[in-house]
């Protein structure tokens, strides 16, 4: 736990622009007389950190895990909370509570580091890494703000019906310049989810009606998704991929004049 704090408190005067060589002024003596043996693995990969990391629970290793636990804080604190504070600022949570969160992100992982399969990396091990601890706190966050504000933060209120089709702007009272616009974007998107199956268009309508940033779709809604289209959960999420990709991929080709 010293060393997370320690880390997080070089995270925290990093952002508030606090030069390194202040921080380690008033952190010397606690880096000096419990860890200085973390530096000799700086130079080692992520690869082989996250090894050191999973002896924890051997007495001969486990200086050396603490040790390689501290240089992976070290190298991925400030990529990490660089996402977690407008994630919090979002709930209003301050830059505090986003250390607080990147906390409980290091602690998730190192107790689960084994579970982090490298073998399913095409990319730079770090950044499969730093996507990997983006999931682990994307799976914290609706926990942790229950914790942080006390009271149930859902966003669901339990009528959310399946969206089969775009709504009717002709009736609303937008001004006629943004109506025009918005009718422009609606036709891209059509345009692109009609290389696509019915069943695609449904469960894009229905995810970009309700989805929120951090949680799932109710399990009724889900169920009944499941049930209307006769898919499994596993092809929603395909088929949900498969209709996001196409209308990004259109709207930057098409939507801006």
């Amino acid at each position: 736990m010293i060393i997370i704090i320690v880390s997080f408190i070089l995270i925290y005067n990093f952002v508030s622009t606090i030069t390194t060589k202040s921080v380690t002024t008033v952190l010397g003596s606690i880096i000096q007389n419990q860890y200085m043996a973390w530096q000799e693995l700086q130079n080692e990969t992520t690869e082989n950190l996250i090894e050191y990391i999973q002896w924890s629970n051997d007495p001969a290793y486990s200086s050396t895990s603490d040790d390689a636990f501290m240089v992976f804080c070290f190298r991925f604190q400030i990529q990490l909370l660089k996402k977690l504070i407008p994630i919090c600022k979002q709930w209003n949570l301050d830059q505090d509570y986003a250390v607080q969160l990147g906390e409980k992100v290091f602690e998730r992982f190192r107790k689960y580091a084994g579970s982090f399969n490298k073998d399913k990396c095409n990319k730079e091990i770090d950044l499969c890494v730093l996507f990997f601890l983006f999931r682990i706190a994307q799976n914290l966050l609706p926990g942790f703000k229950n914790e942080i504000l006390g009271n149930d933060l859902s966003p669901y209120i339990g009528d959310e019906e399946i969206i089969k089709d775009f709504p009717d702007m002709e009736q609303s009272n937008m001004q006629p310049s943004k109506l025009r616009e918005l009718k422009r974007i609606q036709e891209i998107i059509q345009n692109a989810l009609d290389r696509l199956s019915p069943k695609h268009k449904v469960i894009y309508l229905t995810y970009k009606m309700h989805e929120k940033d951090g949680y799932k779709l109710p399990r009724k809604l889900l169920e009944s998704l499941r049930n209307e289209l006769d898919l499994s959960q596993a092809t929603i999420r395909s088929y949900k991929k498969d209709s996001f990709d196409i209308v990004d991929t259109y709207l930057k080709l098409y939507g801006s004049k």
